[in-house]
């Protein structure tokens, strides 16, 4: 199914977008509004911290910098058997083809979100942080999603965090995610879940 709307009419509700949220990793070729990637950051700065410390930054990169930023990211893909192997159940769910043909171009995403933070020398100020990073690329991705536009959070490209950082002239920060971003080509099917990952007490 092809999805032709620069942006839902409305946006959907948080239960519709956490439900009707996919990862997609073929894009349309046209831009998403500033507008609505400010949206999106936003929502992502609006996620809880510890002590509210706010760790996240975020870079936002489209056009000839976006170009120059992909032939770095598309080189993932190089570590491939070592990414499928740290999940040899998962790796079901796509195949290494379908990965180093996304990773050339990031399925054609218009836009390349880099979520950074600090570097750390406490291991337990490092661990929360990279938790509230975490709530924050949730946030966006769900703000995304509800409108009309589709992420992917690629971990793999911290194989090559290095490269990136120096790139980007971040040589003093961490890595968090990649979030290539745009408007969906199609709407990916859902994946199944694991409902049996909860243990009640009291209940």
């Amino acid at each position: 199914m092809r999805i032709d709307k620069e942006a839902r009419e409305d946006a959907l509700s948080l239960e519709d977008a956490i439900f009707a949220r996919r990862t997609v990793r073929k894009f349309q070729p046209k831009p998403a509004t500033r507008e609505m990637l400010e949206k999106v950051i936003e929502a992502g700065t609006a996620a809880p911290s510890p002590l509210n410390s706010q760790p996240w930054r975020f870079m936002v990169v489209a056009g000839e910098k976006r170009d120059e930023l992909v032939k770095i990211l598309r080189k993932f893909p190089a570590y491939l058997a070592d990414i499928l192997a740290l999940y040899p159940g998962e790796a079901q769910y796509i195949s290494e083809e379908s990965i180093t043909k996304f990773a050339q171009d990031l399925g054609g995403a218009p836009v390349v979100v880099i979520v950074y933070m600090g570097k750390r020398r406490s291991d337990y100020a490092h661990r929360i942080d990279l938790l509230a990073c975490g709530a924050a690329i949730q946030n966006m991705q769900l703000t995304a999603w509800s409108l009309g536009l589709g992420s992917v959070c690629l971990t793999s490209t911290l194989w090559i965090e290095s490269e990136i950082m120096v790139h980007l002239g971040l040589k003093d920060f961490e890595l968090v995610a990649v979030l290539p971003m745009g408007y969906p080509e199609a709407e990916p099917a859902a994946v199944p879940r694991n409902p049996d990952v909860t243990t009640w007490i009291g209940l």
